[in-house]
């Protein structure tokens, strides 16, 4: 049986409680956002955790600390946890995803003490573009100045932006503000996807996400120093090495999730079809079992028989983009974006093929 040795582990502390009430979350038909309807996230839970990873064979680590917003925790629990990680005797990173909303210059002072990333959901550099996260203007203008804040001190963090209709137009001006901030780790996009939901109208189009890559891949290839998801993944793929994204290079088994009462699940988001089991009740080892299992048997087969590499007619010169879509937009047995992927894929293949040798 294939072993993992790296391993993304998704953390929702606090379920999926949050300060906001974006209009676009896709968290709202399961959870109420101003309730922990479970217990949040016990120490002696990430401690298991902990312990169980120095046993399990993992060689690298990542802590993905997500929610709702994980900032709602004092900084106090997290000292906590990175006094258990110090622990571990292999490589891991600490990562943490933020509304933005919570950040002052001592927490950030903090989490740059403890070496940790920062990730700031922002939708572009116009309240216009955020008014499905924010429902004022100081709000977002708050996130704005918390994100230069972390910038002027030195912190290592990342945008991170959903592409939809308030924004998908001004992907040349989002860029420009980019390339203007140079957040150290990084431009991550990611295209609105609401399923088949009462939501379902605000998932941005595939022709327009293509479009949106297109333009993207144009701005920002010629700024390396700044890498974006898509524009590095893509550029990767072409050049012969496995595209760090994993949608594109099909690997989804370095991800799981879990929860605030220790459930674990074969995605880096809950889903109860993908439940493998309790943290505090069964050792990571066998979880991880289990999960490469479900991942062979179930996630992968849920895919239409596909493949980026094979959709795009096997050329050899894609055999690393081996990725079949994201199970958390799956709909009929393809991820709708699919084809936004083989697009830019194609579209940067003719752009690469005219680089000087």
């Amino acid at each position: 049986m294939k072993v993992i040795r790296n391993l993304n582990i998704i953390i929702r502390p606090l379920n999926d409680l949050c300060n906001l009430n974006c209009i676009y979350c896709d968290t709202k038909e399961r959870y109420s956002r101003y309730a922990i309807r479970r217990s949040m996230i016990k120490l002696g839970t990430i401690k298991k955790l902990i312990s169980d990873i120095k046993n399990s064979g993992l060689q690298r680590v990542r802590f993905t600390w997500h929610g709702g917003e994980p900032l709602l925790l004092d900084d106090s629990f997290y000292q906590n946890v990175f006094a258990l990680q110090k622990e571990l005797r292999i490589e891991y990173t600490n990562t943490l995803q933020t509304n933005g909303t919570l950040v002052n210059e001592k927490r950030l002072l903090f989490f740059k003490k403890n070496d940790i990333s920062i990730g700031f959901s922002l939708d572009g550099n116009k309240y216009l573009h955020n008014t499905y996260r924010f429902n004022n203007k100081e709000t977002f203008e708050l996130v704005l100045n918390n994100i230069w804040l972390a910038k002027s001190l030195g912190v290592r963090f990342s945008i991170i932006t959903v592409v939809h209709e308030k924004n998908v137009k001004d992907v040349d001006e989002i860029c420009d503000f980019i390339i203007n901030l140079r957040p150290p780790n990084g431009f991550i996009v990611t295209p609105l996807f609401l399923g088949q939901g009462e939501l379902s109208s605000l998932s941005i189009k595939v022709e327009q996400f293509s479009e949106f890559l297109r333009k993207l891949y144009d701005k920002l290839k010629k700024v390396p120093e700044i890498p974006c998801n898509y524009v590095y993944g893509v550029e990767r793929g072409l050049s012969g090495s496995i595209p760090k994204l994993c949608f594109l290079s099909g690997r989804c088994a370095n991800f799981i999730s879990i929860n605030g009462i220790g459930d674990i699940f074969s995605t880096c988001h809950e889903n109860s079809q993908y439940y493998l089991g309790n943290i505090n009740k069964e050792p990571l080892s066998k979880i991880l079992e289990k999960h490469l299992l479900e991942y062979e048997g179930k996630i992968v087969s849920q895919f239409i028989n596909q493949s980026i590499y094979r959709e795009m007619g096997s050329d050899p010169a894609l055999i690393y983009f081996q990725g079949k879509g994201c199970t958390r937009r799956l709909l009929n047995g393809k991820d709708p974006y699919l084809t936004s992927y083989i697009d830019l894929i194609s579209y940067a293949k003719r752009e690469y093929s005219k680089k000087p040798s």
